[in-house]
């Protein structure tokens, strides 16, 4: 038996998109990541200097029935090719570790 998060499937992620802001976008990265049965369980974006959007997510991923993190991935940067903004999904240990002093 495979355990899911072996797969790629369950934990914690860390979602970023950045671009120029427009009406959806936080409804349409959310859309994908429940889609995908994750929980969003923080969320922070702002709009800077009247058109940059940014924003930072904080998921858990289902630790079954859900998509494999790679399949996850593909889906979210597809969208922001689709959307015009940039984004990315990073497991949150790796996330932490980069971001380490």
């Amino acid at each position: 038996m495979t355990d899911r998060h072996d797969e790629g499937g369950a934990g914690r992620v860390v979602v970023t998109v950045q671009g120029v802001d427009r009406v959806g976008i936080v409804a349409d990265v959310t859309r994908v990541l429940a889609d995908a049965g994750a929980n969003l369980v923080d969320i922070d974006q702002s709009v800077l200097r009247g058109d940059l959007f940014v924003m930072v997510a904080v998921a858990d991923l289902a630790p079954e029935g859900g998509i494999p993190f790679a399949e996850l991935r593909e889906r979210l940067e597809a969208l922001g090719e689709r959307i015009g903004v940039q984004v990315a999904i990073q497991r949150e240990e790796i996330f932490r570790a980069m971001h380490r002093v």
